[in-house]
């Protein structure tokens, strides 16, 4: 493969949301990984709105989240209160099952993920709304 194809597909793969890549030709071999930052997206909060303390739980790894414990019912649901020992949900990377537990103790207040999705490391998975 020449010079101009690898530089045509290093700038394909520069605008996509890739965090790793492999590619294998016969003549080639292309392995790229880039820092996965997290994208954040402005929010707007009015003075008279209080700002309340919260921790968003990203993923630690790359693989499938479990919201589901192994009789069917959710590690935890939205309102609940959590501690720092509660797990709120399980990654499955490379066939091993990986407990997200709570850093902080508070409130779930937001379930960004589903049950069976693929994540990536950073992806956001939970907002917890810290105790006072």
């Amino acid at each position: 493969m020449d010079a101009k194809k690898v530089a045509d597909l290093l700038a394909v793969l520069a605008k996509s949301e890739f965090a790793e890549i492999e590619l294998k030709d016969a003549d080639l071999y292309l392995h790229v990984k880039r820092d996965a930052a997290p994208q954040v997206s402005p929010t707007v909060t009015t003075k008279s709105e209080p700002v309340a303390k919260g921790k968003t739980v990203n993923s630690p790894m790359v693989g499938i989240v479990h919201l589901l414990d192994d009789t069917k019912q959710p590690f935890v649901k939205l309102g609940q209160r959590v501690d720092t020992e509660t797990t709120l949900a399980q990654i499955e990377s490379m066939k091993l099952f990986n407990d997200i537990k709570s850093p902080v103790t508070g409130t779930v207040t937001a379930i960004n993920v589903s049950d069976g999705q693929g994540v990536e490391f950073a992806t956001p998975l939970f907002e917890i709304s810290e105790a006072d």
